[in-house]
């Protein structure tokens, strides 16, 4: 994938606990760290990120994985009035999360590839282009 990518908080998370798809993740890093690529990822990751690293491991390990993410050789893209009526767009048009509008109008608006396994985004397969990560097996 030679393309600008944009990672889905499913994809970090992937990537900090160490799940399938992990090395995905981390190629696309490696490659941004090299400068071959830009990884962006979005404003609304950060709230995405806190409170599932919160509700799980507790603000310690919320705080902790943030610090990490915003070292990460990621371009952060913050929202603005165009952003929020594309997000607005999509969610009107999709059923999708507010936060997941918001990633993938940013996804669109920087012509990255959504790195991802967050089954909200298959709606959105003719609109954004994806990299799908291995889905979670479900048990039993």
């Amino acid at each position: 994938m030679a393309e600008n990518v944009l990672l889905d908080t499913s994809a970090i998370l992937t990537f900090l606990c160490a799940e399938e798809g992990a090395d995905d993740v981390e190629k696309l890093l490696r490659a941004a760290a090299r400068g071959s690529l830009t990884v962006y990822a979005s404003f609304a990751t950060v709230a995405e990120l806190f409170s599932a690293a919160m509700k799980k491991e507790g603000r310690e390990r919320a705080e902790y994985y943030l610090a990490v993410v915003k070292a990460w050789p990621v371009t952060w893209i913050q929202s603005d009035e165009a952003l929020c009526v594309s997000a607005g767009a999509l969610k009107g048009s999709h059923k999708m999360s507010l936060a997941d509008a918001f990633i993938a109008a940013t996804a669109l608006r920087h012509d990255a590839v959504l790195v991802h396994k967050d089954p909200e985004f298959e709606s959105l397969k003719t609109v954004v282009r994806q990299h799908l990560l291995p889905y979670k097996q479900k048990k039993g």
